[in-house]
């Protein structure tokens, strides 16, 4: 499984966001400098997340994004699913070919694990190790 560039960059935001959870509001151009994303496309991916009602932004002086809520109270499926949608790992095929009932049941199982694992893991858990490194 590949996660897109899109969904790359949301999850390296979120998790910059969260390890700065608590400190205010943090701006997008910190964010792309910190984690070396295109400013213009992190800017569109932190405006998904916030539509998602996974981010809060502020206008002005001060202003920025920050999380909605805890770390801990997001999980990584809902960023994935915000700026990227669902997880597809196979291309819908023709119900009548050899072998379509197959592919449908495998894409079943792994949208089961996937939710399953992604749903558990949260911000928090991502940030976990970065946190109790030394900081640069």
């Amino acid at each position: 499984m590949r996660l897109s560039k899109r969904c790359q960059y949301g999850l390296k935001a979120a998790a910059r966001l969260a390890s700065r959870h608590g400190d205010g509001y943090v701006q997008s151009r910190e964010v792309a400098e910190a984690e070396a994303l295109p400013a213009k496309f992190l800017e569109s991916i932190l405006l998904a997340m916030r539509s998602a009602g996974l981010l809060e932004s502020k206008v002005g002086m001060g202003g920025g994004y920050r999380l909605a809520r805890d770390p801990d109270m997001i999980p990584v499926s809902a960023i994935i699913e915000a700026v990227n949608g669902s997880i597809e790992m196979v291309e819908p095929s023709d119900p009548r070919a050899i072998g379509h009932q197959s592919l449908v049941a495998v894409q079943a199982r792994i949208d089961d694990a996937l939710d399953s694992a992604l749903g558990q893991l949260t911000l928090a858990d991502l940030i976990e190790p970065a946190e109790s490194a030394p900081r640069a």
